[in-house]
């Protein structure tokens, strides 16, 4: 009777580890197919400008070369962006993403997010009152957060109309809002734009990785705020992000 127990516990178990093998190689079906294109793009746009400079390298001229080399340059920095995002959800999912929190002021984790945007999506207008209360966060999470969340509304505003970040400070809570001019979001889908690899439209037709705001709300999270979307007067979207806010001595500066 034992044995017979024994036997069918053992194949209970082995049913539930085959499933979750099999859920597990879904999942990495599903990332491998999600991110190929994303990955595709920017390694055939430095293969064929590397191809033009070495064939024809002599011939350019000083303004075609270096505009080859930008656009390597540019392709690159998009492949660093696309592995640091997977690694970081990697980290996220794996629960080993624990933040070292420092007092911060919200003016300089806004001037971090912006130093690590590309200079030519320099779009960003920045309104913040001078009596914004200092946060405590990991200053790298919440910078690749804001980051994420500003690229997104650059991404979805086209390549001529600018994005507006402004704070502002409500019972104890620090409020950043970064409001976009695209397409708008429908209210069934403001929330599953934050799930992995749910994929937007872009301004100009290009579909985003699907990562920036899952990263971004959990990152956010995991630092005691919330992030979220409403509709814009504008007609596009604007992302709330809200953390608490942090009181300091009068003798403190930050």
């Amino acid at each position: 009777m034992q044995e017979a127990r024994a036997s069918e516990e053992r194949r209970l178990r082995e049913a539930v580890e085959a499933e979750a093998l099999r859920r597990s190689d879904a999942v990495k079906t599903a990332v491998l197919r999600s991110v190929s294109h994303d990955l595709r793009s920017p390694i055939t746009a430095i293969t064929t400008a590397s191809e033009v400079l070495r064939e024809l390298g002599d011939s350019l001229s000083d303004e075609d070369r270096d505009e080859l080399v930008s656009a390597i340059l540019a392709q690159v920095q998009r492949l660093d962006r696309l592995v640091a995002n997977l690694l970081e959800l990697s980290r996220l999912e794996a629960g080993a993403a624990t933040p070292t929190r420092e007092v911060w002021t919200v003016d300089g984790l806004i001037a971090r997010a912006l130093d690590v945007i590309p200079t030519d999506e320099g779009r960003v207008d920045v309104d913040l009152p001078n009596d914004i209360p200092p946060v405590e966060v990991d200053p790298a999470q919440l910078e690749r957060a804001l980051v994420n969340v500003i690229e997104n509304a650059l991404k979805f505003s086209g390549s001529e109309k600018r994005v507006a970040v402004r704070a502002r400070t409500e019972e104890g809570e620090v409020f950043l809002h970064v409001t976009d001019h695209g397409p708008g979001i429908p209210a069934h889908e403001l929330e599953r734009v934050f799930e992995p690899f749910v994929r937007g439209t872009s301004a100009n037709g290009n579909q985003g990785s699907g990562l920036g705001l899952a990263i971004a709300r959990g990152f956010v999270g995991l630092n005691g705020g919330r992030l979220w979307i409403e509709p814009s007067s504008s007609g596009g979207c604007e992302l709330v992000l809200a953390l608490p806010a942090v009181s300091l001595p009068a003798e403190v500066t930050v």
